[in-house]
C-alpha cells in the first residue's frame, strides 16, 4: 500500500508540474518569478575521476598489490577505462609503490557486457611472472572501477597465457598476488584444466556479438582439443537464450577436425575444418559465414595463447577464397548495454529499456540521447512510448558534454517553436526521460539544459523551470 501511495504521489506531482527535484529546496518556490536568481554551476567541459589504480606495495617483503588513489582527467567521449589504464602504465606517483608494467604500451580498449578487453604492446621480452602481475594489478584496477566481473589482456595481439598454455579469462584476485601466480601456474599445467572462456554469439537483436562467460572442465590439455571442445560448445548455443542468440546453425555445420598452423608469413592461426561452411542465420546479415567465422575467432583468439587468426576449410579445403579472419575484423560488431528510460503508454511512468549499441560509442551521451531520440524498438517493452515530440531530432541539439558531475545538453533555439503548446504531462515525460537516462552515466548526478549555450527558464515556454539542473528523479520509475 505504502508503494502504491508513493507511486500515485509521484504521478501527481508529474502532472501538477511540480516534480522538478532542486539541489537548493529553498528555491523551488520562486521559480516563477523573473528574477530568480540562478545556481551558480560549472559548465566547463570536464570530466575528474578518482580510481584506485594498483601497484606493487615496496612496504611489503612479498609481492603485494596496493591501491593508490589517483586524481585524473579524462576527455570528452574518452573512455575513462582508457586513461586509468594508461595511468597504470605511467606508474605510481609516490615512492611508497612500484611499477607494475614497465615497458608496455596502450593499443586500445573494448567495453563489453560484463566484460572488458585491453590490448597491450611491448617490444621488450616479458617473463611470464611479469605478464602476470601487470595483469593482476589492471584486473584489480579496472574490476573496481567498472564494476565488470571478467577482464582479457592482449599483448602484441594476442593472449600470452602462461607458459604459452590458456589459463583463461581474468577475474580480480582473491589472494596475495603470490598464491595468485601460484594458482595461475597450477592451471595452466593441469592435464585436465578447468578455466572460464568468454564465448561469443549474437546478441538478441541479431545485431552484434557479445561474450558470455562459459566454465569449462577439458578432458585433456592439448591445445587442438581445448580449441574442439569451446568450438562444439559455440555450436551448441548460448545458456543464456533471453538476451543471446546461436550464431552458427548446428543443423547446419559439422565440426571434423581442428588445427594449429604456422603460415608462411609467421602467423599462427586456428584451421576449422567442418563439413559444411558454419553460417548464423540471421535476418540482420546478409553473409551469414562471415559473422560464424568471426565470432570463432573473436572466442579462439581470447583464450588460446600465440593465435593470430583461424582458417575456416570446408572437407579439408580451403574456402574459394581463403580468409584468415582476426580480431580486428570484429571490430563494428561488438556491443553494449546502454540504459534507456521511456514514457510508459499512459505516460504515468518510466520504464527501463536496455538498449544494444556499438561498444565503441557506448555510453557517450550524444550516442544515448540520440538513441534516447529514436524512440522504441521492436524488442523493447512493449508498454513504452517515445519521450519526444514528432520531429525532434539530433538536429535539435548543439551540444551535449559532460561539467564534472553535470550533463549538459545545449539545444538549438529551433526547439522552442516546436515545444509551442506542448502539454504538461509531454513536457514532464520529455526532460525527465533526458533527466534519468543520463544520470545512469558514471558520476552523473544531474542535468542541464542549455538554448544555444544560455540558461533559460524553460524550453520553449513550458511549465519545468530548466534555469538550474535538475536531478534524477527515481518516483517516477517503474519498479525503482
Amino acid at each position: 500500500m505504502k508503494r502504491l501511495l508513493a507511486i500515485l504521489l509521484a504521478g501527481a506531482l508529474l502532472l501538477s508540474g511540480c516534480s522538478v527535484v532542486r539541489e537548493d529546496t529553498n528555491q523551488q518556490n520562486n521559480y516563477a518569478e523573473a528574477d530568480m536568481v540562478m545556481q551558480e554551476v560549472n559548465l566547463d567541459p570536464s570530466i575528474i575521476i578518482n580510481p584506485a589504480l594498483y601497484f606493487l606495495d615496496k612496504s611489503k617483503s612479498e609481492l603485494t598489490l596496493a591501491a593508490e588513489t589517483r586524481k585524473l582527467t579524462v576527455g570528452q567521449n574518452e573512455r575513462a577505462e582508457k586513461r586509468i589504464i594508461e595511468a597504470i602504465l605511467e606508474g605510481p606517483s609516490t615512492e611508497n609503490y612500484g611499477p607494475v608494467a614497465d615497458g608496455f604500451s596502450y593499443e586500445g580498449i573494448e567495453i563489453l557486457p560484463n566484460l572488458i578487453n585491453v590490448f597491450l604492446n611491448t617490444d621488450s621480452e616479458k617473463t611470464d611472472e611479469e605478464i602476470t602481475i601487470m595483469e593482476f594489478a589492471v584486473v584489480s584496477t579496472l574490476v573496481d572501477f567498472s564494476g565488470v566481473s571478467y577482464i582479457n589482456i592482449f599483448v602484441n595481439g594476442v593472449q600470452s597465457g602462461y607458459e604459452s598454455r590458456p589459463v583463461g579469462v581474468l577475474q580480480k584476485p582473491k589472494g596475495t598476488l603470490q598464491e595468485e601466480q601460484t594458482k595461475i601456474e597450477q592451471r595452466a599445467r593441469m592435464e585436465k584444466p578447468s578455466m572460464d572462456i568468454m564465448l561469443y554469439f549474437l546478441d538478441r537483436t541479431e545485431q552484434f556479438l557479445v561474450p558470455e562467460a562459459r566454465s569449462f572442465q577439458f578432458e585433456t590439455n592439448d591445445p587442438e582439443e581445448m580449441v574442439s571442445a569451446v568450438v562444439q560448445a559455440m555450436m551448441r548455443g548460448p545458456e543464456n537464450t533471453y538476451q543471446h542468440m546461436p550464431v552458427i546453425d548446428k543443423t547446419i555445420a559439422e565440426l571434423l577436425g581442428t588445427e594449429i598452423v604456422t603460415l608462411e608469413d609467421g602467423q599462427a592461426v586456428v584451421r576449422l575444418n567442418f563439413n559444411k561452411a558454419p553460417v548464423a542465420i540471421t535476418q540482420q546479415f546478409n553473409d551469414g559465414e562471415k559473422i560464424a567465422a568471426l565470432a570463432l575467432a573473436k572466442t579462439i583468439i581470447g583464450f588460446m595463447p600465440d593465435i593470430n587468426g583461424i582458417e575456416i576449410y570446408v572437407n579439408g579445403s580451403p574456402q574459394a577464397e581463403p580468409v584468415v579472419y582476426t580480431q580486428s575484423m570484429s571490430d563494428e560488431l561488438l556491443g553494449n548495454n546502454i540504459l534507456l528510460y521511456f514514457p510508459n503508454s499512459t505516460y504515468t511512468l518510466f520504464m527501463s529499456v536496455e538498449r544494444m549499441v556499438a561498444q565503441e560509442t557506448a555510453g557517450y551521451p550524444e550516442e544515448i540521447l540520440a538513441e534516447l531520440m529514436r524512440g522504441p524498438a521492436g524488442l523493447d517493452d512493449k508498454d513504452v512510448s517515445p519521450a519526444f515530440l514528432s520531429g525532434i531530432s539530433m538536429d535539435d541539439v548543439n551540444d551535449v558534454y559532460l561539467a564534472e558531475d553535470t550533463a549538459v545538453v545545449d539545444f538549438k533555439a529551433s526547439i522552442s517553436d516546436k515545444l509551442k503548446g506542448i502539454s504538461r504531462k509531454d513536457e514532464s515525460m520529455m526532460i525527465y526521460s533526458i533527466v534519468n537516462t543520463l544520470t545512469n552515466i558514471e558520476n552523473i548526478k544531474r542535468v542541464q539544459f542549455l538554448l544555444d549555450g544560455e540558461r533559460v527558464e524553460s524550453l520553449g515556454g513550458g511549465i519545468i523551470n530548466v534555469a538550474d539542473p535538475l536531478l534524477k528523479n527515481p518516483g517516477i520509475i517503474k519498479d525503482e
